[in-house]
């Protein structure tokens, strides 16, 4: 899971070469932290079952719309109404070293598309996503190590009608070009996140995201007009995403555009770990350029 090569001082600037075979090989960081009902754990992990701390199932609006200046999801101050994060500042160590409350180490994901050639839909998919296991702080007192984050930055080439699709808990988010567009926050089982790009825009799963700002509703002429373009480019039966009344993200994007799609995880609960990405986008893995000490 490890790969060889890691980026602990300096800061890497060269992208690994786009995927031309049968698999996608990506490496982002994981960190693991202690179980937050514990004395000294961190509290957002192992606590929503907790009083006050908002209790299980998806709660979307938990980060903004937008990452931060450092590429990391924003805390968002307006609460949904079952807010499972402690404060900002306790949210602010999920994604970044901190040594006080987490380790990390580069880790590596192998998406396949089950041929052998180039296309189609690469996938990794798992009912026991527990990479961990027995390291770094344990599983303290648990089959298995629950309490951890992952993230994973990439970069891709636009092209209409590709997808990207997650199924699983805890938490996920997933951003183009350092919009928001999959949003499964909280302590829950595993969900459904999906989202079409076609057309410059960026089509989502309706019931997560609100009209207003950056997202939009789609009209019935807009749909129709919508089926016909994607019937002539060829692209199968047109995606449930781009329906009358869902709702899409105008990104502008452009043909051959090279874009960014950064991917953030949290495994806070026992007694699951569901991951599965399915993904026709050709996703090029930007190396981490940082690790904990503890891995120096």
């Amino acid at each position: 899971m490890v790969k060889t090569t890691l980026c602990m001082a300096a800061i890497c600037t060269v992208l690994a070469a786009p995927a031309t075979a049968d698999t996608l090989e990506l490496t982002g960081v994981i960190r693991d932290f202690k179980r937050g009902d514990w004395t000294g754990g961190h509290l957002d992990f192992e606590t929503a079952h907790l009083s006050g701390r908002g209790g299980y199932g998806k709660a979307t609006g938990l980060v903004t719309m937008n990452l931060s200046e450092d590429d990391k999801p924003v805390y968002n101050p307006v609460r949904p109404s079952r807010d499972t994060i402690l404060n900002e500042a306790s949210f602010n160590q999920w994604y970044r070293d901190d040594a006080l409350v987490n380790t990390s180490s580069p880790m590596k994901l192998t998406l396949s598309n089950g041929r052998d050639e180039p296309g189609g839909v690469y996938s990794y998919s798992t009912s026991s996503f527990f990479p961990i296991d027995g390291q770094y702080f344990g599983n303290q007192n648990l089959s298995h190590n629950f309490h951890f984050t992952y993230e994973l930055r990439t970069t891709f080439t636009y092209q209409p009608g590709q997808k990207f699709t997650f199924i699983g808990d805890d938490d996920v988010w997933v951003y183009i070009n350092g919009t928001k567009v999959i949003d499964l926050g909280g302590v829950h089982t595993a969900v459904t996140g999906s989202v079409v790009l076609f057309d410059g825009k960026v089509f989502v799963e309706s019931a997560d995201f609100a009209v207003g700002g950056v997202v939009q509703s789609i009209s019935t002429e807009m749909a129709s007009a919508l089926a016909a373009a994607w019937s002539a480019a060829g692209l199968g039966a047109v995606p449930v995403q781009m329906q009358a009344n869902g709702k899409y993200i105008d990104l502008h994007l452009t043909s051959q555009q090279t874009c960014t799609l950064d991917f953030f995880f949290a495994e806070r609960h026992t007694t699951q770990s569901n991951f599965r990405i399915d993904t026709s986008i050709q996703l090029i893995e930007v190396p981490p350029t940082t690790i904990s000490p503890l891995y120096d």
